[in-house]
């Protein structure tokens, strides 16, 4: 089910269905949903039409089959490695994870940046997989023996991911790091800088398949009005990174989301929240929770204040109502 705002994809998808059904293809976003439900007068004459138009519905429509295609057809990747070509099992993956992938695979730092629920943890934990690497992970850290480990009072060494990773090699992913302090994050510098650092047990050497994923909502300038628990980075801690951005991915929310007419409702309303600039979080877990609410039997508007009007004012509520289509 079609709802407004449109998204780009659902568009040129209704600009698709006006030319199968004979309909000009050029029009208001509620005359292709008009069209869509069969609302509208007598079909148009397509000789009325100038050739760039119907050139141009031809185009949208084989743009369209190619990505209802894609939409149902797992990505398959193949990644070189030291050498050796490995060939991914079909999946559905972030758009991004290809790119992520291959910086990993040569060794080289990322630096994964994108708002909260968008599958930076799920990237990093399907990345290590993928390259046959161990995963390790940690999340925003106050004190540098959350990272370093620490002697206990039986002077045995309590390990930690961070060394794990760093002496047997493994993905490491560094959650949140743009919440962690200033402190803590000189002693991850130390450790990532060079290929031998020391650990309260002694100075160890850098495996070569130690490699690092930091994930952050910000690129470390400081807070925003979205994350305002977020501090500003060393530029020595951003320098051991390659950044790579990203956002949710609308195509896989779909895949995974277990109920499209719900999550197309998410997803319009995301837009919303963007388009008013409104500081409120609607990621592909709203679509996710929705889904198992609805199939639980709770009520779509009671769905609806439980995960997307959750915190909002009366005033944000009201420019971001959407009607659920008929």
């Amino acid at each position: 089910m079609f709802k407004l705002p449109l998204s780009d994809f659902d568009r040129a998808a209704l600009r698709k269905h006006c030319a199968q059904v004979g309909k000009s293809p050029i029009g208001s976003d509620e005359y292709l949903i008009a069209v869509w439900e069969g609302k509208t007068d007598k079909p148009l004459d397509m000789s009325t039409l100038r050739v760039e138009v119907i050139e141009e519905a031809r185009k949208i429509a084989a743009e369209i089959a190619a990505a209802e295609a894609a939409k149902v057809r797992p990505v398959r990747i193949e990644v070189n490695v030291g050498g050796t070509v490995t060939v991914l099992p079909d999946s559905h993956r972030h758009e991004v994870f290809e790119r992520v992938l291959r910086a990993l695979s040569v060794r080289e730092n990322v630096y994964l940046v994108g708002p909260a629920g968008s599958g930076k943890t799920t990237i990093a934990a399907q990345a290590a997989e993928a390259l046959g690497l161990p995963f390790y992970s940690t999340g925003a850290v106050g004190m540098a023996f959350q990272l370093q480990g620490f002697i206990n009072a039986e002077g045995k060494y309590q390990e930690t991911d961070l060394y794990r990773a760093y002496v047997g090699g493994g993905v490491f992913l560094f959650d949140e790091i743009d919440a962690s302090s200033a402190q803590a994050l000189l002693a991850f510098n130390a450790i990532s800088a060079n290929d031998q650092a020391a650990f309260p047990c002694g100075t160890v050497k850098r495996h070569p398949d130690f490699v690092i994923i930091a994930a952050a909502n910000t690129y470390g300038s400081g807070a925003t009005a979205e994350y305002v628990g977020r501090s500003q980075l060393d530029a020595a801690t951003l320098d051991r990174f390659v950044f790579l951005p990203m956002d949710y991915d609308e195509r896989l929310e779909l895949l995974i989301g277990g109920n499209d007419e719900w999550t197309r409702h998410v997803q319009a309303f995301r837009r919303k929240v963007r388009e008013h600039k409104v500081r409120h979080v609607v990621s592909p877990r709203a679509s996710i929770k929705g889904a198992k609410l609805l199939a639980a039997g709770i009520d779509w508007v009671d769905v609806e204040e439980m995960v997307l009007f959750r915190g909002l004012t009366a005033t944000d509520r009201e420019k971001l109502v959407i009607k659920r289509a008929a």
